[in-house]
């Protein structure tokens, strides 16, 4: 498994490492959505800092924006900071954006989790 979810008290922190593949990134999302904690999280953190690779492609972001676009009407005020250096990565998460662009959720995309905190306010 080359990711970790850890739950929070009103959030959840995914986090990925080694070579991360399409199916990778379907599986954490299936298992958060599926949870019936979802509904009730102000926040979710995906850090991607230990990544090696990442095989994912701008229609599997497409595949993740969809799916939680549906899922959009269920948590509405949800928060999601994306913790990446990686260029490719970065672009891939913007494949991703436009399938959430009509949607309530609160996205962004940080160097670090340092910066993200600031930003977003939650514990680790």
């Amino acid at each position: 498994m080359t990711f970790t979810i850890q739950w929070k008290d009103k959030g959840v922190f995914i986090t990925f490492r080694g070579i991360v593949k399409s199916q990778d990134l379907i599986d954490a999302n299936n298992y958060l959505l599926s949870n019936a904690d979802f509904d009730s999280l102000d926040y979710q953190v995906i850090d991607f800092s230990d990544v090696e690779d990442f095989k994912a492609t701008s229609y599997d972001m497409g595949i993740l924006g969809s799916m939680n676009s549906s899922q959009s009407l269920f948590n509405k005020k949800i928060k999601v900071a994306f913790i990446t250096s990686d260029d490719y990565i970065k672009e891939q998460i913007k494949e991703y954006n436009k399938y959430m662009i009509n949607t309530d959720w609160e996205i962004h995309t940080f160097n670090n989790l340092k910066e993200a905190k600031n930003r977003f306010k939650f514990d680790e």
